[in-house]
């Protein structure tokens, strides 16, 4: 008879063993939500979407970070598992089954090489770019070939880990990916992925594409991508099922979900983080659309100029850390049932004695100049009611107006009631200091 026990103590030695064993590749995959389904499944031993049979590996993602820091963290994290390589997966890229064999097998033909497969800007072309001479132009990318490229996005990019450790060790200083925005109003943008392929180049390590490696890019909520003609769908397996490719009329549509899903991300902690460590007064302008206040950090996620590019209903502030919070003509843009939310929140954050400071449109009074005005008065009135009061009367800005319409009105005596609810006291209604036509009304109160 074979013994139970002695069974046991073998898988025991087995499984014991395995975990003196390191990944051979780890998979990463920065995601925008975690609670979205990403298009491909490559955790675990079961049911993945990628051909890892025969060879030990590990997966890490990371969910609601801007792209840089995701993929900063996640090479990091990489670093630290002992794998020889570090492959790369956006949520939305669907890989054929065999990508990475064929992508391992071009990486050690060409060492010192990073090699990518292809996948296609949504409803554009391919990710992929060469220089010729002074120009950069995409080439032809039909399988078969094994193109030495100028820049690619980072999406289906297997990286030896070699090479990570190098970059790391030549310049410990230096992030490996990192986007800049209206640098020194010289510099327009730079891409998490231009940062890193640069320093590629720098360095002399070769970006390679192996386009037989085809893959898909994905539109997560309807299946619909863009790839290169040839592709056959049969070589794919994924969460999401394909549906058709996205044709320019679909453009529109792809536009507005990206902008859409762009995540907050959390290095606004960091400049938080680093002001408390300096015991330096925190003041926030909240909503701040262009205008940069001396001394306080302007917060608003739909401006270039704000400091932090954070949506305020989903922003997490530290207890009893801040000396102020203003918020001018915002708290009309957020839906009714979310202003207590916001206002406990920004109450915690109060330093005891703390100000809140609001300014926002009076409802009451913005009525009975409405009832009482001529007929030439009463547009500007409905204006600044429902949320496209601008000071020009121009296209383009009452389009803005549209975009971010007032949810809500408030009258001193209502707004007062609010606060009073959350905490506040000492409140007092004063004369406001905005420029915003029509009848408008601050709000000060200490917590």
């Amino acid at each position: 008879m074979y013994s139970r026990d002695k069974i046991i103590d073998v898988m025991q030695e087995i499984y014991s063993e395995s975990k003196t064993i390191k990944p051979y590749v780890v998979i990463a995959q920065p995601r925008r939500d975690l609670n979205e389904k990403a298009a491909q499944n490559f955790d675990g031993y079961e049911g993945l979407h990628v051909d890892l049979m025969g060879f030990s590996h590990g997966f890490c993602n990371i969910g609601g970070e801007k792209v840089d820091v995701a993929r900063n963290y996640l090479i990091e994290q990489a670093l630290e598992s002992g794998a020889k390589y570090l492959f790369f997966v956006g949520e939305d890229t669907v890989v054929p089954y065999d990508a990475f064999k064929r992508l391992m097998r071009t990486a050690e033909e060409n060492p010192n090489s990073v090699v990518t497969g292809v996948y296609y800007l949504k409803c554009s072309d391919a990710m992929i770019m060469v220089r010729e001479g002074d120009w950069i132009t995409i080439p032809n990318v039909d399988p078969g070939q094994l193109i030495e490229a100028w820049q690619t996005g980072m999406d289906a990019m297997l990286i030896p880990m070699d090479i990570l450790k190098e970059m790391k060790e030549e310049q410990p200083e230096l992030p490996f990916c990192c986007i800049g925005n209206n640098i020194n109003d010289e510099i327009p943008f730079i891409g998490e992925d231009n940062f890193f392929v640069h320093r590629l180049h720098k360095r002399g390590t070769k970006l390679l594409v192996d386009t037989n490696v085809q893959c898909l890019h994905m539109d997560l909520a309807s299946g619909m991508y863009t790839a290169h003609p040839s592709v056959d769908l049969t070589k794919f397996y994924s969460n999401i099922k394909p549906t058709r490719p996205l044709t320019l009329d679909d453009k529109d549509y792809i536009d507005r979900r990206w902008v859409d899903r762009l995540p907050d991300g959390t290095s606004y902690k960091t400049l938080i983080e680093s002001k408390i460590n300096k015991k330096e007064p925190i003041r926030f302008n909240m909503g701040a659309g262009n205008d940069k206040l001396e001394g306080y950090i302007s917060v608003d996620k739909n401006s270039k100029d704000a400091d932090l590019k954070v949506d305020v209903l989903r922003m997490e502030l530290p207890p009893n850390a801040t000396e102020e919070i203003l918020a001018s003509h915002l708290i009309e843009h957020l839906p009714q049932h979310r202003a207590p939310e916001i206002l406990e929140k920004w109450y915690r954050t109060l330093k005891p004695k703390g100000k809140l400071v609001l300014e926002t449109p009076d409802f009451e009074g913005l009525c009975k100049d409405f009832l009482e005005q001529k007929e030439e008065g009463k547009f500007m009135t409905m204006a600044c009611i429902f949320g496209a009061a601008v000071e020009e009367d121009t296209e383009e800005a009452q389009e803005m107006g549209a975009k971010y319409p007032h949810l809500w009105g408030y009258t001193p005596k209502t707004l007062t009631e609010l606060c009073k609810t959350v905490g506040f006291k000492n409140i007092k209604i004063l004369p406001p200091t905005g420029k915003h036509p029509g009848k408008n009304f601050r709000l000060e109160a200490i917590k």
